[in-house]
């Protein structure tokens, strides 16, 4: 099952980095977006994803904080999930 656009919790507020998606994303299968830019995973890149959390849920850690100045930065996942 393919889910797009979804929306991960998390405050944008231009100091939180850590960001949760309530699903349990197939490894390799995201795709994020900040602001319609496609980002890298990796360390060292735009961010790093922790599949399968002991909460049961995806956490992606953004290397730099998603903005809130001018205008709030908008982060969309797309990812695969099992059914």
């Amino acid at each position: 099952s393919r889910t797009y656009r979804a929306t991960p919790v998390g405050a944008i507020n231009g100091s939180n980095t850590v960001f949760t998606i309530a699903a349990l994303i197939i490894s390799g299968t995201e795709a994020i977006y900040k602001n319609g830019m496609l980002m890298n995973a990796g360390a060292g890149n735009d961010y790093t994803i922790q599949y399968n959390t002991p909460a049961g849920s995806t956490t992606i850690t953004f290397l730099t904080a998603p903005n809130a100045t001018g205008f709030s930065d908008i982060i969309l996942v797309d990812y695969s999930i099992l059914i």
